[in-house]
């Protein structure tokens, strides 16, 4: 490992993470991972499994950060161009 950062486009970055995150939540709850939001007309997380892919996305993409050194773009903009308060 090295302080070498990778940047790579947002969507792609965020996919992966996504991707990830949502298999682990599927493993934990299973059947109970979806409903279906007739209003809505779409298929959604359960508020738990919500909760859940919630949390291991942040642990996911701060894991791909730390471990790997890839970052979405926007981050190294963020970086180069922090926001003023």
């Amino acid at each position: 490992m090295g302080d070498k950062k990778t940047y790579i486009d947002n969507s792609r970055f965020m996919e992966f993470v996504d991707e990830m995150a949502t298999q682990l939540t599927e493993l934990n709850f299973h059947e109970d991972t979806f409903w279906f939001d007739a209003e809505q007309n779409q298929t959604t997380f359960t508020e738990e499994a919500q909760d859940f892919y919630n949390e291991r996305y942040d642990e996911i993409e701060t894991m791909v950060n730390k471990m790997m050194g890839v970052y979405k773009y926007t981050d190294m903009v963020l970086h180069i161009y922090p926001q003023k308060t």
